[in-house]
């Protein structure tokens, strides 16, 4: 089994810390394998600020929509053993979608988001009345809660064309088929056919369990900036779309099943071909500034990256975010958690892991990253023609506020970034009047020119 080589290990780990500062991240951990084993795992930060106790490649993390790939495995293992077929109707098992607009909702869409059903928001209050935030107050206390909640959004289906909606209420559903067809829980069944062949002793749902652990890690939220301890959200109608919590070590083992074509060490989750048909997308989650897509199969996301396929999901829940992922040519993979929200999430910072792992930059493979610097470079103060007027640019998010003063006025406006190359970056904007102002700027190293209507500006 191949090792990291040293160089290669200081960068990923400045990366990460740097990542961490940056952000103000209490704890995080990454894992990387190939398909015979581990060649990197380590903790970074304090799981517990206050004890300050060091977060190690064990610590549970909450890994939020991750859980889904283990929801789309537990519908193709049922379906392999002939307990259904993923064309089935929805309410061939449960009412939930009975009386929804147009064809039958099938298992097939609801595994790709491609039922037309808009979020119903029901994963929010979920996860915020643990935190005391948010609209807390919805009726989400039992299934029976869930199924009206579902039923009385159903008018509210698309079904004139197609699209995708990301529809957490749909791999709720998932999981209560699942229930259905087995007689066992969500979490029973999980726990015995996918968690306990992979060797995932300590990945759970439970409450107890988790609290039980030493090395877990604490949920923290920013209410005023500084990390806050919190609770962590276990909900039952949470476990299908995102309840699971894991370590990397245990996720990065997960990983290894896929780069092993659904085998661990002996043990078989998924035949290979359930795998493929898992792996490949049938919807478009996102597009990105270059127009290549980030498309969705069965809980797992794909995308083209480094001239390999780019396969795995991230997860979301407020207090822990995860990713999982790995390059299929290359055969190397990696599961990174962390605390907190960051605005840079592991399913940003994991490719860019994997970017380097490859010996490329990730300012020059990761869309963010790509953008990111780019807007860093023309943020500043700008010269007009003889010093007649000011300009500044700033960063607001992933825009740009554009500000020019002069004795006649100004003019203020928020660009957006439409076309980036190693030495341009173009962008948009509409002006009071419902004109459009096209902004280019030219990057020469470190000088910057900027282009506004008549004006041509100059970095100072």
């Amino acid at each position: 089994m191949d090792t990291l080589a040293e160089s290669t290990r200081s960068e990923i780990e400045t990366f990460v810390a740097d990542w961490m500062s940056d952000e103000r991240i209490p704890s995080a951990a990454v894992a990387i394998v190939n398909p015979e084993g581990t060649l990197y795992a380590e903790g970074f930060g304090a799981r517990n600020l206050e004890r300050n106790v060091p977060a190690t490649p064990d610590t549970l993390f909450g890994i939020g929509s991750s859980t889904k790939s283990f929801t789309a495995i537990a519908v193709l293992q049922l379906a392999e053993a002939g307990d259904l077929s993923i064309e089935d109707p929805v309410s061939e098992y449960i009412p939930h979608l009975d009386d929804v607009p147009g064809e039958p909702i099938t298992i097939r869409e609801l595994l790709t988001h491609t039922s037309g059903m808009p979020s119903d928001g029901s994963a929010a209050p979920l996860i915020t009345r643990s935190l005391g935030i948010g609209h807390v107050e919805v009726p989400l206390s039992s299934k029976d809660d869930f199924r009206r909640h579902v039923q009385a959004s159903a008018d509210r289906r698309v079904t004139d064309r197609e699209t995708f909606f990301y529809y957490n209420s749909g791999y709720t559903m998932l999981g209560e088929i699942v229930e259905a067809v087995t007689g066992d829980t969500y979490a029973e069944y999980v726990n015995e056919r996918i968690l306990a062949p992979l060797g995932m002793d300590r990945s759970t749902f439970d409450r107890e369990e988790f609290e039980g652990e030493e090395d877990r890690m604490t949920p923290y939220i920013k209410p005023e900036g500084s990390s806050t301890p919190s609770d962590f959200p276990f909900d039952p109608l949470l476990h299908a779309p995102g309840g699971m919590v894991s370590s990397v070590r245990e996720m990065s083992e997960y990983v290894r099943m896929y780069l092993n074509g659904g085998t661990l060490d002996g043990a078989s989750v998924l035949p290979e071909s359930s795998i493929d048909e898992m792996t490949t997308p049938e919807g478009e989650f996102a597009t990105y500034l270059d127009d290549s897509k980030l498309r969705y199969g069965y809980g797992m996301m794909t995308e083209s990256f480094l001239d390999d396929t780019l396969v795995g999901h991230g997860g979301s829940i407020s207090v822990s975010n995860f990713w999982f992922g790995y390059l299929e040519d290359a055969e190397v993979g990696l599961a990174i958690g962390c605390t907190t929200t960051p605005e840079a999430h592991p399913l940003l910072v994991g490719p860019a892991l994997l970017s380097i792992l490859q010996g490329t930059d990730p300012t020059e493979s990761v869309p963010y990253y790509r953008l990111t610097d780019a807007l860093d470079s023309v943020c500043g103060s700008y010269e007009t023609y003889r010093d007649i007027g000011t300009a500044s640019v700033e960063r607001n998010d992933g825009m740009l506020k554009f500000s020019q003063q002069s004795s006649v006025g100004g003019v203020e406006l928020y660009l957006k970034p439409e076309t980036i190359e190693e030495d341009l970056l173009e962008c948009s904007s509409v002006a009071a009047p419902g004109m459009r102002h096209p902004v280019r700027f030219e990057l020469d190293g470190d000088d910057v020119t900027c282009f506004f209507d008549r004006n041509r500006l100059v970095k100072e």
